[in-house]
């Protein structure tokens, strides 16, 4: 008995120190982060999927908090362009009647703004898939072509990356 708790005890430790190291491997492995003065980063995202798009903007939220992303104490500049089939998620119109992941994503983007995550959206989309401008959140810039805003994002330093 003495012998398979004290092996008990042994391998839970082991395994302890081994999630520390690998914790510890994970916080300092960001070799591409090295130099990096500031952080600007624009999402092009056109996740039509309200579970899908619920997931991506928690990653996306998430990330702000990671420390190798905060540089010199100034926070990671993020913003997210909705495009194609993403603009149908952030209608209060098509809302009424959608699941309850869909209005999750409305709280999210509430949340993700209160932290200083800015949103777009491209009204070229919006209106080729019949979202009208008064049902978009409000915490949502309307912009006539989504494309020209990652274009002036990226000329202006932001690194983007695709989000479909």
């Amino acid at each position: 008995m003495k012998k398979s708790l004290f092996l008990i005890v042994v391998l839970s430790f082991l395994g302890l120190m081994q999630q520390e190291i690998v914790h510890a491997q994970t916080e300092s492995s960001y070799k591409a982060m090295e130099g990096v003065t500031s952080v600007k980063t624009v999402f092009d995202f056109r996740i039509g999927d309200s579970d899908k798009a619920m997931a991506h903007l928690n990653l996306i939220h998430e990330m702000i908090e990671d420390p190798s992303l905060v540089i010199e104490g100034e926070q990671p500049e993020v913003i997210i362009v909705l495009i194609g089939p993403s603009v149908n998620l952030v209608s209060t119109d098509n809302m009424k009647s959608a699941s309850g992941s869909q209005n999750e994503i409305a709280e999210k983007i509430s949340a993700m703004d209160s932290d200083g995550i800015r949103f777009e959206i491209c009204m070229a989309a919006a209106h080729a898939l019949d979202v009208s401008a008064e049902s978009i959140l409000p915490e949502i810039v309307q912009v006539e072509n989504g494309w020209i805003s990652l274009i002036g994002y990226q000329q202006n330093g932001y690194s983007m990356i695709a989000d479909f």
